[in-house]
């Protein structure tokens, strides 16, 4: 399985995280925050196992689109007027691959 696939598993677990939150009774706000952190976990751990120099365009963009390199924040997101369930439905979906060929993104171990 490619890095980026275990990415894409890893990120679309999350929603059975959410749900078991949700089923627990947890309020949106802590849902949201709880799988939005450990989206941005993710998101650092499989950068950092991200071969140069495609380890680094994934950044530039990152940094370009969400003016730091984890990522948008919880406050960046609510002030563009995410809701807290639009922010548990973005961070439970794997975006598309950056910063790289479809060869390369093909190609990641």
């Amino acid at each position: 399985m490619t890095l980026r696939a275990r990415y894409e598993n890893a990120v679309r677990a999350l929603a059975e995280r959410a749900a078991g939150m949700r089923r627990a009774g947890l309020p949106a706000e802590a849902i949201a925050r709880a799988v939005h952190a450990e989206r941005r976990r993710l998101s650092a751990h499989f950068k950092a196992l991200t071969p140069e120099p495609v380890r680094t365009r994934i950044v530039e963009r990152t940094v370009r689109v969400y003016g730091n390199p984890h990522g948008p924040s919880i406050d960046l997101l609510r002030g563009q007027g995410k809701s807290w369930e639009a922010i548990i439905e973005s961070a439970t979906r794997p975006g598309p691959a950056v910063g790289l060929t479809s060869d390369e993104a093909d190609g990641l171990p």
